[in-house]
């Protein structure tokens, strides 16, 4: 095997552990959206319930403070629910940027892949040459030899 071939094969199980590790980020910023998703959509429901107990409170009589307190409860569950969209935002970036990872990093190795067969192709066709050329060398000093003996 050809140096060059052996530095691309070297530089092949590079490129291949690299895809490896891009692919378990994949698998965690699958994991870290699944995380985002089920936590936006409990702030999602808690604050529907907010609202539902403020609109109950509306419609009954309460003190003052009573809906004050139901108030700020509804505007503390809307910024956790704004910060879970956030974050479930972020995650789903996140999770596009591993998976662009991913598949630079396949095509790398398929290039690196491609690159090893044309290598590997071109040393078969250089040792057929060179055995085509070893077998006709042979074959003439056969011929060479035969003729001597002729003209002996």
């Amino acid at each position: 095997m050809a140096l060059r071939r052996k530095k691309v094969q070297m530089v092949l199980e590079i490129r291949e552990q690299a895809l490896h590790e891009k692919a378990g980020i994949l698998v965690q910023a699958h994991e870290g959206r699944e995380l985002a998703q089920d936590h936006a959509a409990s702030t999602a429901n808690h604050l529907v319930e907010a609202k539902e107990y403020r609109n109950a409170l509306a419609a009954s009589s309460i003190s003052l403070t009573s809906w004050i307190d139901a108030e700020q409860w509804l505007a503390h569950k809307n910024q956790q629910n704004a910060l879970a969209q956030s974050d479930l935002q972020n995650a789903e970036l996140y999770l596009n940027q591993a998976h662009e990872g991913v598949l630079e990093a396949r095509s790398n190795v398929k290039r690196m892949e491609l690159l090893d067969k044309r290598l590997a192709t071109s040393e078969l066709q250089q040792e057929s040459r060179f055995e085509q050329k070893s077998n006709d060398e042979l074959a003439r000093r056969k011929y060479v030899n035969a003729r001597r003996g002729e003209t002996d």
